[in-house]
């Protein structure tokens, strides 16, 4: 897709547009190794399936060496709009923000972070690809981190996706580089 039908220039258009603090990488251009290595091992299982690898295709064994960065969110409707389920969160995550695994969302974090990660996950879903996104955290004390995650969209069968999986690694800010 290209110009406005492009789901990924319309997210980074509305980006610019409501000052999150948050950048969308389509290049997949990972500061972290670990990223760089789930991505190849998202794209090599969506090569040989010729198609969005479902959950159960990135079992426990492949997933091990990511398993506290990993999260997985689904997308549910509830009272009547469309939002994301956290279906799983590894330990890092857990660390950071306290056990969110069931929640919605909006039972986790701000109206603004939610607003930002349902834009991202739609959008990352729509287009069916991966995504890195690097953010920065400016709420109490994660004001000092940069997140950089790599987001994947997972298969649904022949149904459209509705599950995203991402692994989110963190660096103080005086050590990262964009």
């Amino acid at each position: 897709m290209t110009g406005s039908g492009d789901p990924i220039a319309q997210l980074k258009k509305r980006i610019n547009a409501s000052g999150w603090g948050v950048a969308v990488d389509e290049t997949l251009s990972f500061n972290q190794p670990e990223l760089r290595a789930l991505a190849d091992l998202w794209r090599a299982k969506a090569e040989t399936l010729k198609a969005l690898p479902r959950r159960e295709d990135l079992d426990i064994r492949l997933l091990k060496p990511f398993l506290r960065h990993l999260s997985v969110a689904e997308r549910v409707e509830h009272e009547g709009r469309s939002t994301y389920r956290l279906r799983l969160q590894g330990s890092v995550l857990a660390d950071y923000f306290g056990s969110q695994t069931g929640k919605l969302l909006e039972e986790t974090a701000p109206p603004d972070l939610v607003e930002r990660w349902i834009a991202c996950y739609d959008t990352l879903l729509l287009a069916r690809r991966p995504l890195r996104l690097v953010g920065t955290y400016d709420k109490g004390k994660l004001d000092y981190l940069i997140a950089e995650t790599l987001a994947m969209p997972l298969g649904n069968g022949d149904l459209p996706p509705v599950s995203v999986l991402s692994a989110t690694y963190y660096t103080p800010r005086h050590k990262a580089r964009s």
